[in-house]
């Protein structure tokens, strides 16, 4: 049987109970889930069941039935609920299926009605890292490039309802930033959070020399326990734990790592008068974006004017600040302080510039001047490289009040040094008075690398007046000269022996400076400097040079190495200067540069020879100005000329040159000849080379053969002739040979007609043919060389006789006879010897 109607309703249900329920969330086990159920009329509510599906993340643990009790107007159930750990946050539904009884007209019915339920299932809330940072819970500080250890505070925050336990952070720590341990991550234990707040934790780090600045979103990872002794696990993007696996907020957590100078501010300092304007500039500068917030001024005097604008920057920026000085202000140094405020990498910071402001009522500071080098009495010019060179100042007050405790503070540039580099003068006068100058000096040494020019030197002036104590700073040129002004050029020179060269020198002024009164000294060792040993330069201006030439000669030494040196002096800007330079002069041998021959050796007197001279130029190298010169003797001969100009002999060329001499003795004489060569080689030497010759001058000999006449007769053939010297020495050993066949004449004198005969046996077989007969007569002359004629006579023989037809003679000089010949000769000359022997011993 049924009911008319429902007569059970749902009135509600939950975890935990309805006096204290509470929240499930995933991997709860056993947790008390309850139902409330009302009845209307009879109906009598007595058992209650619960099921789920199969894949639902909630299941039943234990029976799934359960009694209900009437309770406060209701009836109230309870099971136990396990949720999955993979349950997501949500609703699941279960079914609910309530038993009860109702009264009928007087029977008790049964009944059985369904509810469907939707169970909650919370998400965690996990414990949230809210911050990290340099410094303990009380103090903050920043995380610098290699500060080393220092403290990291985390902060976690609880936003629950419920107490949280055993909060473990694993925090990935920056590169370069590392825990006490060497680790690259850094843990945090809170060991429990009250609902709705926070605590921190901290922790030690090394932040190393390798860490970079910046601001980084760190990654970490966390576990808890929850008030009913459940654990979870989390990452910052994900979480996970042993009992269930949901998904957190990606919470961002950043640290910033900063520079070790993040901003780096500067603040200058200035004097002023009263009643006039001052200003200061600021100067930021960083490698990284910045922001500067604000800048406070705080001083006596009054700010006029700033061009500051808040902004941001990089790289450097400067920020002028004007004041004003009251007329009525006192003579004194007046501080000023900048707070400024700034903000890098998202935080803000905070500097206190101070600067000052001196105030006088004289707009003048003591101040260096007239640098000199050396000493008064010993002023020099500093080089690259010279140490311990005196460098005076004049310190001058142009105060109308005394100064006391004076101290110069040197600042020197590169490449220059000094043993100390402060001076102190006890008290200097005022303006208007002998005193008020003081000279100040220091020693400097100075790099062999300094370059030469001006250098600036630097110095700091701090000074005590009745006013107070003031500072002044300013620099001053100084003047370092290049080591050498003066630079000379020259090629090593070459002589040949015996002869002058011009050797160019050119000296250089490389500087910026003219040199004056400049000497050029040659020194030589051996050789011989022709003229001036020293010549001078009145003046050189700036890039300018000139050309110096000094003859050498080598007249009388030796083929080899000899020194010389080139001393020069000279003033540049009022100081003597001077340098030298040693370099060689070979002198090599100059013979056989020219070979001189002269043909023929053997003149004729009482007559005009043509006398040829052979120049041969035997160097590989082209000679230059060839002149040839001839000295002679005019007691013995005459000239058509003395000199001849040549002019360029190239290698390896012949010049011949012809000229006339005419011998003005009448007997056999020598004859002296003096050649003298002069040229210039392409160095640049001039060569004179001498030559001697001895030449002979002898008589004319002129044979001739005249009235040739041919006989023949019975087979012999018979020549006759006449020799006649129509010369003007008599011709010696004079022999005739006719086909051979010699008949000695002795001596022909000059216009001395003497015949001769011969006679040679030829058989005659062919009438009226030509034969040819050869005649050779031969003598010597007045030094006793031998001489040739040959003759040839054609004939026709006949029966009765022999008349030649054709009579031709050839002469030639210098052919020597035959062996036999002069065997033949010399017999003779010797008989005729014997034969004027005995006729003077006949005679006595």
């Amino acid at each position: 049987m049924g009911s008319s109607g429902p007569n059970v309703y749902l009135y509600g249900y939950g975890w935990g109970s309805p006096t204290a329920p509470t929240t499930a969330y995933p991997g709860y086990t056993e947790f008390p889930f309850y139902v409330e159920v009302v009845a209307t009329g009879s109906a009598t509510p007595y058992e209650a069941s619960i099921t789920t599906s199969s894949n639902s993340p909630l299941q039943v643990v234990g029976t799934n039935q359960a009694g209900m009790a009437q309770q406060n107007g209701y009836y109230l159930t309870s099971f136990y609920i396990s949720v999955s750990s993979s349950a997501s946050p949500g609703y699941y539904p279960v079914t609910l299926t309530v038993d009860y009884s109702e009264t009928i007209n007087g029977l008790i019915c049964t009944f059985s009605k369904s509810f469907t339920l939707e169970v909650p299932v919370s998400a965690v809330n996990f414990p949230v890292p809210i911050n990290v940072e340099g410094g303990t819970s009380g103090t903050t500080s920043q995380i610098i490039v290699g500060q080393g250890m220092v403290p990291l505070t985390l902060t976690v925050s609880n936003p629950s309802n419920n107490v949280m336990d055993n909060v473990i952070v694993n925090l990935t720590l920056p590169p370069g930033v590392f825990s006490s341990t060497g680790k690259g991550y850094l843990t945090f234990n809170v060991p429990s959070i009250a609902p709705q707040q926070s605590s921190q934790d901290t922790q030690m780090v090394n932040v190393t020399q390798e860490a970079i600045p910046g601001t980084y979103s760190l990654n970490y990872n966390e576990r808890f326990t929850n008030y009913l002794g459940y654990t979870y696990y989390a990452t910052n993007s994900n979480i996970t734990t042993g009992n269930a696996n949901v998904t957190l907020l990606n919470l961002p957590l950043t640290l910033t790592i900063y520079p070790k100078s993040p901003v780096l501010f500067y603040v200058s300092s200035a004097s002023a008068t009263p009643n006039s304007q001052v200003s200061i500039l600021i100067k930021a500068n960083s490698t990284y974006n910045y922001q500067v917030l604000s800048i406070t001024p705080q001083s006596q005097l009054n700010l006029i004017h700033s061009n500051f604008t808040s902004n941001t920057f990089r790289s450097v920026s400067v920020f002028n600040f004007t004041f004003q000085v009251a007329p009525s202000i006192s003579p004194g140094v007046y501080p000023v302080t900048f707070t400024t405020t700034y903000q890098i990498f998202g935080q803000t910071q905070q500097t206190v510039l101070t600067t000052y402001v001196n105030v006088n009522y004289y707009n003048t500071t003591p101040v260096l001047s007239d640098p000199s080098w050396g000493t008064q009495s010993d002023q020099v010019l500093p080089t690259p490289g010279e140490t311990g060179i005196p460098l005076s100042f004049v310190l001058t007050n142009p105060l109308p009040y005394s100064l006391s405790n004076v101290n110069v503070t040197f600042v020197l540039p590169q490449g220059m040094s000094s043993p100390y580099n402060s001076y102190i003068v006890p008290i200097i006068g005022p303006a208007g008075t002998s005193g008020n100058s003081a000279q100040v000096s220091l020693t400097l040494n100075l790099a062999s690398n300094v370059t030469p020019g001006y250098h600036y030197v630097k110095y700091i002036i701090t000074y005590t007046t009745s006013y107070g104590i003031f500072r002044t700073a300013s620099d001053i040129p100084v003047y370092i000269y290049p080591q050498s002004q003066l630079i000379a050029s020259f090629d090593t020179p070459t002589i040949y022996q015996g002869t002058q060269i011009g050797l160019p020198i050119t000296v250089t002024n490389p500087g910026s400076q003219p040199l004056t009164s400049i000497s050029a000294q040659l020194k030589v060792t051996g050789l011989t400097v022709v003229g001036f040993t020293n010549q001078t330069i009145n003046y050189l201006g700036p890039g300018e040079n000139t050309t110096l030439v000094f003859s050498i000669s080598s007249q009388g030494v030796g083929p080899g190495t000899y020194p010389a040196t080139l001393l020069l002096s000279y003033s540049y800007e009022g100081f003597p200067k001077s340098s030298s330079y040693t370099f060689p002069i070979n002198v090599v041998p100059s013979q056989d540069i020219v070979s001189v021959s002269v043909e023929p050796e053997e003149l004729f007197y009482s007559t005009l020879n043509n006398v040829t001279i052979n120049l041969v130029n035997n160097l590989q190298e082209p000679l230059y100005n060839l002149e040839l010169k001839l000295i002679g003797n005019p007691s013995l001969y005459s000239l058509s000329q003395n000199s001849i100009n040549i002019g360029t002999l190239k290698p390896g060329e012949t010049e011949s040159v012809t000229l006339s001499i005419l011998p003005t003795v009448t007997s056999t004489t020598p004859i002296p000849l003096s050649v003298e060569v002069q040229y210039l080689l392409p160095q640049g030497g001039v060569v004179t080379e001498g030559y001697n010759f001895s030449l002979i001058a002898t008589g004319l000999i002129n044979l001739q053969l005249e009235q040739p006449t041919v006989t023949f007769s019975n087979g012999t053939l018979t020549v006759t002739g006449v020799l006649n010297n129509l010369g003007t020495a008599t011709a010696n050993f004079v022999t005739v040979y006719v086909n051979g066949n010699s008949t000695y004449i002795g001596s022909v004198p000059p216009n001395s007609p003497t015949p001769f005969s011969s006679t040679i046996f030829i058989p005659f077989s062919h009438a009226n043919s030509s034969q040819e007969i050869r005649i050779d007569i031969t003598y010597y002359d007045s030094v006793y060389q031998p001489h040739n004629i040959s003759y040839t006579l054609h004939y026709v023989p006949t029966v009765q006789h022999l008349n030649f037809t054709n009579f031709r003679h050839s002469f030639h000089r210098n052919v020597l006879l035959i062996p036999t010949i002069i065997i033949v000769i010399l017999i003779i000359v010797i008989i005729i010897l014997i034969v004027l022997l005995v006729s003077r011993r006949f005679r006595r």
